[in-house]
């Protein structure tokens, strides 16, 4: 049961996009986490994006075995996220990146840069790259991100 609470909170709420991507309780099994955070503060919101990976709007993961094609997927899943709310990956100010094994760098990165470029990022984003094991075996990268926009922008 979860309790009232009278403390004074900074407004949140969930970032999402169900045509490209479900939520985590859309999911055979349930797993306890938001795709994003919506955090408004004076002026300002930041948008957290959760870990995203290769995964379609039914919850499966695509492009097996293709670094580039998944980290392709990556961009264009968090792209619609910040889109529902208003924001693009010119609003983003850090991502962080897990990839399972970093012999996959230079196909993540190649397939980054050629994202960055189309955005025409300037400056790019900060970003540190992580080897981590993934949740699925069959995903080989992983993005999260942080942008902020003024609050007063439409989603």
């Amino acid at each position: 049961m979860i309790q009232s609470d009278s403390r004074n909170r900074v407004k949140k709420e969930a970032v999402k996009n169900p045509a490209v991507l479900n939520e985590a309780y859309d999911y055979p099994r349930q797993v306890s986490f938001s795709r994003g955070m919506r955090v408004e503060l004076d002026g300002q919101v930041m948008l957290f994006i959760s870990g995203t990976a290769s995964i379609d709007e039914n919850g499966k993961s695509i492009h097996k075995g293709d670094v580039a094609a998944q980290t392709r997927r990556v961009f264009t899943n968090i792209a619609s996220l910040l889109e529902s709310e208003g924001a693009d990956w010119k609003d983003v100010v850090r991502t962080t990146c897990y990839l399972v094994d970093f012999d996959h760098y230079d196909g993540f990165n190649d397939a980054r840069t050629e994202f960055y470029e189309k955005q025409r990022l300037d400056p790019l984003p900060a970003s540190t790259c992580i080897q981590a094991t993934l949740c699925r075996p069959e995903l080989l990268v992983e993005i999260e991100a942080i942008a902020m926009i003024p609050k007063d922008r439409p989603r």
